[in-house]
């Protein structure tokens, strides 16, 4: 029998491994089968994607437009209206475009120059560098003489054929045939945008995915805002920008502002390329360096200007898209897509981001992309535990209790990451060896940060015994109210896991204490609480006894009429329980005179 059951262990083991190595390798195959779907399906993917960016941006104004015109003309209306911005944007690039060009051609002179000058100035190391490379080329010259030349021959022209002369054109097709689907992708996603998205509800309900019709509205309404306004502070960037150039007397300063309007959808570098470009058109027309350099430091300000004033009082915090991100993003979608897939980046991150936080099975899309400003502090203490590196995860938890105090830490550290940890077994994304260290560490913390605060006894003390209900599991709640209150002066005990109600009750007989605090989070341990709670207040009719946790909330009645004093829905409730016994029991022993302590009077409020 051992060795069967060795065998079994030993299989079940190998097992594991296995199921372990394939939860890594199944993302990883998922993300290179997607990326080569992406790769190779960009004909019909790219197109796709324009329109669907355009239908999210344009929607809000559809949507108005709605009540006015109705649902076709407000559609058409809209695709009119982006397909005459688009074409008027294109059509002044490529006329302007073309002049700057010929206009910088005729400064060849100027830009010799320039370059002869930088040449000179260059330092004596450098200059040894170029005349070392010089002098090899010139000695590989050498080394391998040149070949003769080849005879002349008059070539015969053949008339080209039908393929040639459809090589030259095909592109020019192919780009006329490619606008033409995104017009007519972007109006019947904007007329059948509301049909699209029950479509897409019914879906996810057969795959049994959990979304909420208001979730897809508040999904989109997000992602539609935060493009629309920020394609409106790059609007004005590009506008404040050519008013830079013709201030500072480059031509074509219309041409450079919506330039500048354009590159600015790419993230962080496309700011500083749309000021390179005026910069070395000034550095070739203008004689000097000072206006390339009033060019690039004008542009540079006024994209710190939307970046730290006009995003955050127009866009707000957005959809809190994490910088990193960004920037892997805008380099995968280059690779992917060119340069249309570069201006795409930063929506489609947007909407991959606003996806994961609002479809529970994409969630992990709003962990890779999401900056989470204000988790930091939880995030890295449960980071830590998950790690394996409980001594890290005190470090944080002990800075953060120096600096803001035992409650916050519990009600922003501790509590969170339990609640975290409870989501994510429930989801089993961590195994029972995580749940355990991280139970293990924050019992073990509690205790260590409590210990951390002087504690005032308060005369005639107040006794208050913390317990689990019969077969209830989850204590770190009980613990961390026992420590606040003893911070205040109670005597608190907890006591103990797993106590049957004969010992419960054993302990407050010995005890005597004035209150008694019974947790009960989960509804199986219901039937063995109302059954304990009539036995504690047959031992004493003078204790308080007090159920907190969900279960206890939902049966609630049940409770007040087996004996409980009051259900909490919080451990703040619990306190002001205890705060209040101590100022009735301050008045019926103080005399005339005597005052009640500040504290306690202005917390019992």
């Amino acid at each position: 029998m051992p060795e069967i059951e060795k065998e079994t262990e030993q299989v079940y083991g190998e097992s594991d491994d296995g199921f372990s190595l394939l939860w890594v390798a199944v993302p990883i195959c998922a993300m290179i089968v997607g990326t080569a779907a992406l790769y190779f399906g960009r004909p019909v993917l790219l197109p796709l994607a324009i329109a669907s960016i355009l239908s999210v941006v344009f929607s809000p104004v559809a949507t108005r437009l709605e009540p006015y015109c109705g649902r076709l003309v407000s559609a058409a209306l809209v695709v009119l209206v982006a397909i005459g911005i688009i074409s008027s944007m294109g059509y002044f690039l490529t006329v302007e475009l073309t002049a700057v060009a010929d206009q910088v051609s005729e400064y060849s002179d100027n830009i010799g120059n320039k370059l002869v000058a930088l040449e000179k100035t260059s330092p004596l190391w450098l200059q040894h560098i170029k005349g070392a490379v010089t002098d090899v080329q010139h000695r590989v010259a050498g080394a391998n003489p040149a070949p003769r030349q080849p005879r002349e021959v008059m070539a015969i022209p053949v008339p080209a054929t039908l393929s040639d002369s459809l090589k030259s054109v095909a592109p020019i097709v192919d780009g006329i045939v490619n606008a033409l689907l995104i017009v007519m992708l972007l109006f019947f996603l904007l007329y059948s945008r509301k049909d699209l998205r029950d479509r897409f509800v019914r879906l996810a309900a057969r795959g049994r995915v959990p979304i909420a019709a208001q979730a897809i509205e508040t999904a989109g309404y997000t992602v539609g805002r935060y493009l629309l306004l920020f394609s409106a502070i790059n609007l004005a960037y590009g506008v404040a920008c050519g008013s830079v150039a013709w201030l500072l007397g480059l031509p074509s300063a219309p041409l450079w502002g919506l330039v500048a309007f354009l590159l600015r959808f790419i993230p962080y570098v496309g700011a500083i390329s749309s000021a390179m470009l005026p910069a070395l058109v000034a550095f070739a027309m203008f004689p000097g360096w000072g206006k390339a350099l009033e060019i690039l430091g004008a542009f540079v300000i006024l994209d710190q200007v939307a970046t730290q004033l006009g995003e955050p009082f127009i866009i707000g915090h957005g959809i809190d898209v994490s910088p990193v991100a960004l920037l892997i993003s805008a380099m995968y979608w280059s690779w992917l897509w060119g340069i249309p897939g570069l201006l795409l980046s930063t929506p489609l991150t947007a909407c991959l981001k606003v996806a994961g936080d609002f479809i529970p099975p994409l969630g992990f899309l709003s962990i890779l992309l999401g900056a989470n400003r204000v988790l930091d502090d939880y995030h890295d203490f449960y980071r830590m535990l998950l790690e394996l590196n409980p001594d890290g995860a005190r470090d944080v938890a002990v800075a953060y209790c120096d600096e803001n105090g035992l409650e916050r830490t519990f009600d922003e550290v501790i509590q969170p990451a339990l609640e975290l940890m409870g989501e994510e077994r429930a989801e089993n994304h961590i195994s029972d060896e995580n749940q355990r260290l991280i139970i293990d560490t924050t019992h073990q913390l509690i205790a260590e940060l409590g210990n951390r605060f002087a504690k005032t006894r308060i005369s005639p003390s107040v006794r208050v015994l913390g317990v689990m209900a019969p077969g209830e599991v989850h204590f770190l709640g009980l613990l961390m109210l026992l420590e606040l209150l003893r911070k205040e002066g109670v005597v608190a005990t907890f006591a103990g896991e797993g106590k049957s109600p004969a010992e419960i009750c054993d302990l407050v007989k010995r005890f005597a204490p004035d209150f008694v605090f019974i947790s009960c989070m989960t509804a199986e341990c219901i039937p063995a609480t109302l059954e304990l709670v009539p036995a504690l207040r047959a031992i004493s009719s003078r204790v308080t006894i007090i159920a907190g946790g969900p279960a206890a909330l939902e049966q609630s009645d049940a409770l007040i009429n087996a004996g409980c004093f009051q259900i909490c829905a919080s451990a703040n409730e619990a306190r002001r329980a205890v705060r209040r016994f101590i100022l009735q029991r301050a008045n019926l022993r103080a005399p005339g005179g005597w005052r009640i302590p500040r504290r306690y009077a202005r917390d019992s409020a």
